[in-house]
């Protein structure tokens, strides 16, 4: 992507950041459970600490990690879900009214892009609640979802730290699309370092002291292939980092 269009589109999406986070009584943080300190956007936190707001860290994803693990980061306040398996949205819930001190309170939906913050919209906002409803007073514009009488979310769209432009990064915590990706194979290397054995077991091959023969591996086996019989070990790797953004990698 070419620079100037890259900051341009940055300080678009901080504008808007920025504007969640005035408007906002509560401020969501949604991190990947798989990827927590990875996903926290310090930029973002520090932001909201310094307009005295409300930050609650929703751990999304959590069906695909030991909970236990969640629990020895210590993050406060904080809720672990599940947006797509419905999983602690009551008990997050919960959470967030315990912090809401008005008739109507504004939050905020904030972290880094396909954490899930969509889908945990649409999971707190339930198949009863109002689809949208416009607040006065707020950004010219925005709409913001009305779950109950009391809280309404506003959402905003997936963003790095301002100055963050490491690619492999953005790949590994699934904020980049697969597609998009220059070396898919190194992503791969990444998360093979990071969580030992785990590519490995879903795809059902061994270990090794290679990483670059383990994906041959795993090509071979998927039968993805170049001329010859060659692993296609790029086309493999999308395939891998695919499903570890889709959640089919658990840890």
């Amino acid at each position: 992507m070419d620079i100037f269009i890259y900051r341009v589109m940055a300080k678009n999406f901080w504008k808007i950041v920025n504007e969640v986070i005035s408007e906002s009584d509560i401020i969501l943080e949604v991190l990947d459970s798989r990827l927590v300190n990875e996903t926290r956007n310090k930029e973002i936190e520090d932001k909201v600490k310094a307009s005295n707001k409300v930050l609650i860290y929703v751990l999304n994803k959590c069906d695909l990690v030991d909970i236990e693990r969640l629990k020895k980061l210590k993050l406060k306040p904080s809720a672990y879900v599940s947006s797509q398996k419905r999983y602690g949205i009551t008990k997050l819930l919960h959470l967030i009214l315990r912090y809401a001190k008005k008739d109507k309170n504004i939050v905020g939906v904030l972290g880094y892009p396909n954490t899930g913050k969509s889908s945990l919209v649409n999971a707190l906002k339930g198949r009863s609640s109002a689809s949208t409803s416009p607040i006065s007073g707020h950004t010219k514009g925005k709409q913001i979802i009305r779950i109950n009488k009391k809280l309404y979310l506003l959402d905003s769209p997936g963003v790095f730290p301002y100055k963050e432009k490491n690619e492999m990064k953005h790949a590994v915590t699934s904020s980049l699309d697969p597609a998009k990706v220059k070396d898919p194979e190194l992503a791969v290397i990444e998360l093979m370092k990071s969580f030992p054995g785990k590519i490995e077991s879903y795809y059902d091959v061994p270990q090794t002291k290679s990483y670059e023969k383990t994906i041959e591996k795993i090509a071979l086996k998927n039968n993805k292939l170049l001329k010859g019989g060659v692993p296609d070990t790029e086309t493999m790797s999308r395939i891998i980092l695919r499903n570890w953004q889709k959640g089919k990698i658990k840890l």
